[in-house]
C-alpha cells in the first residue's frame, strides 16, 4: 500500500481537482504546496502534512476564507493542541453513510440495540458511533461515559446486544464483572464496537473472555480529522486477527516511513497517511495521522479491501530508552500475559543528570514474581525495567482514554 501513482486508481481525477483547489483557495495549502509539482503523476512527491503543520493557522487551518462549516468536531488533544475540524452538510452526510456501512460491515442490523459509551461534546466518538448504529438500522442507547453502574443494570434489564467503548472502558467493565461477581447469564451482549485508543491482542482476548463466550471485540479505526472510525475495521469473521481492512473507496491511504516522505517497506512499521479526495471543507492531503501500522499482504479477504495491521503505537508514544525504541503496547502485552486479570500498570521513564535512562513499571502484581516479570519485559522490549509492585486495586482505573505513561526526562 505504498500508493504509487497507479494506486490512485479511480481517485486520480478527484485528487487532481482537490490539489488544484486547495493550492489556489485554502491559505494553508497555498503556502504548504508552494513550489511543489502538483501534477497527478507526481502525487507521491507532494509534501506531507500533520497536525503540527497546522499550528500557525488558527483554529480552522484548512478552511477557505469565508467558508462556514455546519458541523464541528475536535481532536482529543492528547498529543498536542486540539485541532478544530469543520464539515459541510455534504461532508457530514458522507461521513454518516460511511459509518452506516461500517456498522453493516460488522453485522449490526435492526435486531440490535447499541449502548454508546463514547464521549460527546466536541469529541467525534459519541456522535460517530451514534451514526454507526443508526446508519445500520440498529436501536441506540446514547449513554455516554461514566455510567458504569447504570450500564451494568441495563445490560441485564434491556436487550443490549452491542456496546461502543474505548478499550480502557471495556477493561474497566470487565474488572467490575470479576470483582463484583456480576451475573452475565441474562445479558444479550454479543458485539463490542471498540476504538479511540490502541490495545494489545492479549488484552482484547482477556476482556472478551470476561464478557462472554459469544462476545466479539470488533475494532473500528479512524480519526477525528476524517469524521471518526470511517477508515478501517477488523475482518468480521476474524476480529482478533490483528488486521484492519481499509476503505480505499473513500480514501487514498499510504504507509510512509516515520521519518521520511517515502513508502515503508513491505511489512515494515510505517505511519498511516491519508488523503480525502471528496471532502468539501477541511480536506487532507497526505496527512500523517501519527498512527504506526504495517501494510500486509493480500490474504484473499472476500471484502476486496486491502489490509494493514492494527495500529501498533502512535509516533508520539514511541519511547527511546538507552538507544532502543520501546512501545507501551509491547509492555501491555507482557503484563496481560504474566499478571492477574485486570492488573493495572503505569510506565515511568526518568534520567538523573549524567546517568542512563531508567524504565520503571509500576504494576499490581505478586512481589515474589517481580523478577520474572522483569525478565519477560526485557526479552520483549530489549530494555531492563525496574518493577515496582503495588497492591491489587491500588492504581486508579480509566473509564475513558487511558494515560499510563509519565516521561520525566
Amino acid at each position: 500500500m505504498s500508493c504509487a501513482v497507479g494506486e490512485l486508481g479511480r481517485h486520480a481525477d478527484a485528487v487532481a481537482e482537490l490539489v488544484e483547489r486547495a493550492g489556489s483557495e485554502i491559505p494553508f495549502y497555498a503556502q504548504h504546496l508552494r513550489g511543489a509539482d502538483v501534477a497527478p503523476t507526481h502525487f507521491g512527491q507532494l509534501p506531507t502534512s500533520s497536525k503540527q503543520s497546522f499550528g500557525g493557522w488558527g483554529h480552522r487551518p484548512l478552511g477557505r476564507p469565508g467558508e462556514q462549516p455546519t458541523h464541528y468536531c475536535a481532536t482529543s488533544g492528547t498529543t498536542g493542541p486540539r485541532l478544530l475540524v469543520g464539515f459541510s452538510d455534504a461532508d457530514w452526510e458522507r461521513v454518516g453513510a460511511q459509518l452506516g456501512r461500517r456498522g453493516r460491515d460488522v453485522g449490526l442490523g435492526s435486531a440490535d440495540l447499541v449502548a454508546n459509551t463514547h464521549g460527546y461534546g466536541l469529541w467525534i466518538g459519541g456522535p460517530a458511533l451514534d451514526l454507526v448504529a443508526r446508519g445500520a438500522g440498529a436501536g441506540l442507547l446514547p449513554l455516554g461515559p461514566g455510567n458504569t453502574e447504570q450500564l451494568l443494570a441495563w445490560l441485564t434489564d434491556l436487550p443490549i446486544t452491542a456496546i461502543s467503548a474505548t478499550p480502557s472502558f471495556l477493561r474497566y467493565l470487565a474488572e467490575h464483572i470479576r470483582s463484583d461477581s456480576v451475573d452475565t447469564s441474562r445479558w444479550q451482549l454479543r458485539l463490542g464496537l471498540v476504538g479511540g485508543e490502541g490495545a494489545s491482542i492479549e488484552m482484547r482476548r482477556e476482556v472478551s473472555r470476561c464478557l462472554g463466550d459469544g462476545f466479539l471485540w470488533q475494532e473500528l479505526y479512524g480519526a477525528s480529522e476524517i469524521g471518526g472510525p470511517t477508515l478501517g475495521w477488523a475482518p468480521p469473521t476474524n476480529p482478533l486477527s490483528g488486521r484492519l481492512l481499509v476503505d480505499t473507496d473513500e480514501f487514498v491511504v499510504e504507509i510512509l516511513h516515520p521519518e521520511r516522505d517515502e513508502p515503508a517497506g513491505a511489512g515494515e512499521l510505517g505511519e498511516v497517511t491519508i488523503t480525502t479526495p471528496y471532502r468539501e471543507i477541511d480536506p487532507l492531503i497526505r496527512y500523517r495521522t501519527r498512527d504506526l501500522a504495517r501494510s500486509l499482504p493480500d490474504v484473499g479477504d472476500t471484502s476486496g479491501y486491502p489490509s494493514i495491521s492494527c495500529v501498533v503505537a502512535r509516533v508520539d508514544d514511541a519511547l527511546k530508552i538507552r538507544g532502543a525504541l520501546v512501545y507501551p503496547s509491547a509492555i501491555e502485552a507482557v503484563i496481560v500475559e504474566q499478571c492477574a486479570d485486570g492488573a493495572e500498570w503505569r510506565i515511568v521513564v526518568d534520567r538523573e543528570p549524567g546517568e542512563l535512562d531508567t524504565l520503571t513499571i509500576v504494576v499490581e502484581h505478586d512481589q515474589r514474581n517481580a523478577d520474572g516479570l522483569a525478565d519477560h519485559i526485557h526479552h520483549r522490549v530489549q530494555v531492563r525495567a525496574v518493577i515496582h509492585v503495588v497492591a491489587p486495586g491500588s492504581l486508579p482505573r480509566f473509564e475513558g482514554k487511558a494515560s499510563r505513561l509519565s516521561d520525566h526526562r
